[in-house]
């Protein structure tokens, strides 16, 4: 590697879509600082996996910087409309990601990030996450209507016809909000929205080791060092944080004793809807969610609350079971 040059990683690009809204990626590349690009894959139908990919396309033993820019077009089926964009990426930002990574837990070692994921949203959104054990959210973008021609891409295809046979293939209630004209990106934008929150659990225990997801697709699942006060810190204090999709705890009693606590997967109605109460209500509050645990660890409830109020979730099972 030349002096001063970025240090390279070994990753691909890896498109999705929002659940149920189909798209199809025309063009896409990111731009390297060095001017060389990276492909987007492209043609394929997409149907949904929000945050999640299963198209890569190989790149050989390639290694890539940081990039600097996404440029995208791409075919909405549920809006009928192409959308287009040139997107100024947070290249330090990505390139410091990926430079620190995470201790793999399993393999004993440092790791990082594999995958670049691409995912469209409605009303020209394209969502950035970088992708690996972990997942990071990198940035939300905002794309404009193209007016390129559909022939270019579907040739003599007639589009009515098109429209009408994918849609029929969404999901029922996708097509009920296309019929109501109900359509939109809130509930993808809300999924994004992060709140100061933490996790208290009325019994002692020392965590060792955690899975959580988020609503917005980001995961933790290893800690960024072998140290894992930072790790603990990220969940049992206050900071901004997405809300919780779902939560795995594994931890120790002052006895010995190992235990784990799941909550999976949380309501998601239930959930959003607690956290946005808590948050009108008090915005600067932060936000716990309290875990009641019998002292037998044999049965628990769950609890979200601030300083002036409390929410029962109680749609969201509380597992619990004895790791010995």
């Amino acid at each position: 590697m030349e002096p001063n040059q970025p240090e390279h990683f070994a990753f691909a690009a890896a498109p999705c879509t929002a659940d149920g809204y189909f798209v199809t990626i025309h063009a896409g590349e990111f731009m390297r600082p060095d001017g060389k690009t990276l492909p987007v894959p492209t043609g394929h139908l997409l149907e949904g996996s929000w945050g999640a990919s299963g198209t890569l396309w190989a790149v050989g033993d390639e290694r890539q910087p940081a990039p600097t820019r996404l440029r995208m077009l791409w075919f909405s089926y549920a809006e009928d409309q192409f959308y287009e964009g040139d997107f100024a990426l947070p290249q330090q930002e990505i390139q410091a990601l990926l430079q620190q990574g995470y201790w793999d837990v399993e393999k004993q070692q440092h790791g990082t990030y594999t995958s670049l994921i691409v995912c469209t949203i409605p009303k020209g959104g394209v969502v950035l996450w970088l992708g690996g054990t972990n997942q990071t959210f990198v940035g939300r973008f905002q794309g404009q209507p193209s007016a390129v021609d559909f022939k270019q891409f579907y040739g003599p295809a007639n589009r009515a016809k098109l429209l009408q046979e994918v849609r029929t293939q969404m999901p029922s209630d996708v097509q009920q909000q296309l019929t109501a004209g109900t359509f939109g990106v809130q509930k993808w934008d809300q999924y994004l929205r992060r709140y100061p929150w933490k996790v208290e659990i009325s019994q002692p225990l020392t965590l060792y080791k955690y899975s959580l997801r988020y609503l917005n697709a980001e995961r933790v699942r290893d800690p960024l060092s072998r140290d894992l006060g930072p790790y603990r810190q990220q969940l049992l204090e206050p900071s901004p944080k997405a809300m919780p999709r779902k939560l795995y705890l594994y931890g120790q009693t002052e006895h010995g004793a190992r235990h784990q606590i799941r909550l999976n997967p949380f309501d998601e109605a239930e959930t959003m809807a607690a956290f946005q109460t808590l948050s009108q209500a008090n915005p600067q509050s932060p936000i716990t969610l309290f875990i009641e645990v019998s002292k037998a660890f044999k049965k628990g409830s769950l609890t979200l609350r601030n300083e002036r109020q409390q929410i029962p979730l109680l749609k969201t099972q509380v597992q619990l079971f004895d790791e010995d």
